[in-house]
């Protein structure tokens, strides 16, 4: 069960990251859309060499996902306690922008913490 839960986080937190680089494709930037099929492909590599590989790839996107979601609260807070005088800007970190950051972080943290055991994705055979 708790394998199945660390897999969905995983390819929840992947597509996540997949829908805004193909919206900013929209938008004229190619380099989110870049850098997560880079992302992708990375932990596609690192399955097919092996085992360890994957774990090593998986919990690297954990630490990435703890990273982002500190450095998200962290401008939240910054912007929450500056006099920043920018509308747009407290408009875009409220309390949906904090809550996200905050499931990023707890997705994060289960990523890096997981057993080895969870990692045992099924291979097409």
């Amino acid at each position: 069960m708790m394998r199945h839960f660390t897999t969905s986080l995983l390819i929840l937190t992947l597509a996540a990251f997949l829908i805004r680089g193909i919206i900013y494709v929209a938008l004229g930037s190619w380099l989110p859309l870049a850098w997560i099929v880079a992302v992708l492909a990375i932990l596609g590599t690192a399955r097919v060499l092996g085992r360890r590989h994957g774990q090593i790839a998986v919990k690297a996107w954990g630490v990435f996902l703890i990273l982002y979601g500190v450095f998200r609260i962290g401008l939240a807070t910054l912007l929450y306690f500056l006099p920043i005088n920018s509308p747009h800007a407290m408009h875009h970190t409220g309390l949906v922008f904090v809550a996200i950051s905050a499931l990023y972080l707890c997705a994060g943290v289960n990523l890096v913490i997981a057993r080895r055991d969870n990692f045992r994705l099924a291979r097409a055979t």
